[in-house]
């Protein structure tokens, strides 16, 4: 199966097949959020509509028609929109929507880029929410409501529902806690914190000084990661799918490399990931995952000796990769033994390295011409 985008945004063309990880690459305006956005609400719209519709093919149509819900745009801006599933080698009309068709789509949870900013203005968007209701209901305007809410892309009103039902999601235990419990600590291992919800306050105490703030006294990275933390401990289920835009957000290359590791763990307990990314650290550590499925002599050495585990493993056949490009178009990488053949960075870390090296081989020059100089004297 395989979804079709055409005229989205900043997209033109692009054929997206899911693998267990996704990743998608490219420079700053080139679709990244419009991929994940639109294939996030094809996912969570078909959750919450499935009922009402026969066929896979009646529901992408009214999926199409909304499309502009999903980004809180103009239906203007989406005219020439085009948004397909393909189920390859079936005839399409013949997909019944039951509940067994339905249960071959991952569940998604999300979180945007503006996960941050989320977690410190939810309260104050829901009290400036609360008192307008309150205002245009007492004084009867009611038509004026509707016009005068602030509308946001459903994946951020997703993730502000998210965070506003803290006290509610901690009720529940992800399947995670039971299985792999690591894994539902692994954020605060890294971080160096603990998150808690106390009296419906999310709260964050240092593991160091013991010291316990209000998470939006916290660093920013903290901040980013609270909701991702609270999803893995009491909510993933086995076959769901996280997406995240920018996993990297705030966070020092050392710790990328350890979400690279968290998201790979993740794959192989049977949560599927949908990234997209800036951060060349992040694929070339992808890409050593993809290394250590190769046998060679060293193998278990190096893996100790780096602290890789046999979860730390990405297989080839897990992985599907994509390159969003200026033109609007969206090509797939090739993945070989050694990971990635492409990777969107390639052509600047070489005009990076060959700037280096030309400004060291200059100043190289220079100290030379000077001993030369001082020597003779």
């Amino acid at each position: 199966m395989y979804f079709e985008l055409k005229n989205i945004g900043a997209i033109k063309e692009a054929k997206i097949e899911l693998g267990k990880l996704t990743v998608i690459c490219g420079k700053n305006n080139t679709g990244k959020t419009y991929l994940t956005y639109s294939l996030f609400g094809f996912l969570s719209t078909l959750f919450e509509h499935a009922d009402d519709f026969n066929s896979l093919d009646t529901f992408v149509e009214f999926y199409l028609e909304r499309l502009n819900e999903i980004f809180s745009a103009n239906a203007d801006e989406f005219a020439g929109a085009e948004f397909n599933l393909v189920m390859i080698g079936s005839n399409q009309s013949e997909f019944q929507l039951n509940e067994d068709l339905i249960n071959q789509f991952p569940r998604p949870f999300i979180l945007p880029a503006e996960r941050t900013g989320i977690l410190l203005f939810q309260k104050e968007l829901d009290k400036n929410k609360t008192a307008l209701i309150k205002a245009l209901t007492k004084t009867r305007h009611l038509a004026l409501l509707e016009d005068n809410l602030a509308r946001f892309a459903l994946p951020i009103e997703k993730d502000i529902d998210f965070a506003r039902n803290c006290e509610n999601v901690i009720k529940s235990n992800s399947f995670l806690k039971q299985e792999k419990p690591e894994l539902t600590t692994y954020i605060e291992e890294m971080l160096g914190v603990q998150y808690e919800i106390i009296d419906g306050q999310k709260i964050v105490r240092d593991k160091f000084t013991h010291r316990a703030m209000p998470y939006y006294m916290s660093s920013s990275s903290v901040r980013a990661l609270f909701d991702l933390h609270l999803w893995l401990k009491h909510q993933a289920k086995k076959g769901d799918i996280l997406f995240i835009d920018e996993p990297e957000l705030n966070l020092h290359p050392e710790n990328q490399i350890k979400m690279t590791r968290l998201f790979v763990k993740l794959i192989n307990s049977g949560i599927n990931l949908f990234i997209t990314t800036h951060s060349s650290s992040i694929i070339k550590e992808f890409n050593n995952l993809v290394m250590l499925a190769n046998d060679f002599p060293e193998k278990e050495a190096m893996m100790n000796g780096f602290g890789y585990t046999k979860d730390d493993i990405l297989h080839e056949k897990d992985l599907k990769a994509y390159i969003a490009h200026r033109d609007g178009t969206v090509s797939s990488v090739d993945i070989d033994e050694y990971g990635m053949i492409q990777s969107g960075f390639d052509e600047f870390i070489v005009q990076f390295n060959e700037t280096s090296n030309k400004l060291i081989s200059a100043i190289d020059n220079l100290l030379d011409l000077s001993n030369e100089v001082t020597k003779s004297y």
